[in-house]
């Protein structure tokens, strides 16, 4: 077996490992004198993380949470004001003016009038070319196809 890595080596240590992975890894370290090395500084490290002190922090929040819940009133639940229709009345208007503008500017880009359609002419240039037909000018395709 090849030497684990940092991270194989720190599952190992933790006992985050399945059964028969921690076996061929306790296997691999009883004669690997280099990934022992690696093992007891990676524990070494762990033992000192958890010997740092944990400062406190000089009150408790969940206690507070909960003297502020028992203090609502217990028949009815507590709404915020203007959670009515009130409520959606400004996303309401926002809509219906961004629907309204959208018409208004559709129909002043349009004109309200009917479409040009470009002459038949300009439409010539989108024939098909026969396969392996190459055109340098739409005036070389017609005349090769016979179009006047």
């Amino acid at each position: 077996m090849n030497c684990p890595q940092d991270i194989d080596l720190s599952a190992y240590a933790d006992d985050m490992m399945a059964p028969a992975e921690r076996a061929r890894f306790h296997a691999h370290l009883a004669g690997c004198a280099v990934c022992q090395r690696r093992l007891e500084a990676i524990a070494a490290l762990g033992r000192s993380l958890r010997a740092l002190p944990s400062p406190p922090l000089g009150f408790d929040l969940a206690a507070q949470w909960d003297d502020r819940l028992r203090a609502l009133p217990q028949g009815r639940q507590r709404t915020r004001p203007g959670w009515g229709w009130r409520g959606w009345l400004p996303a309401g208007l926002a809509g219906g003016l961004a629907l309204a503008s959208g018409i208004w500017l559709g129909s002043v880009l349009l004109g309200g009038g009917a479409v040009a359609t470009p002459g038949a002419g300009l439409v010539r240039v989108f024939d098909p070319v026969p396969p392996g037909g190459l055109c340098a000018a739409a005036e070389i395709c017609r005349v090769s196809r016979g179009m006047p």
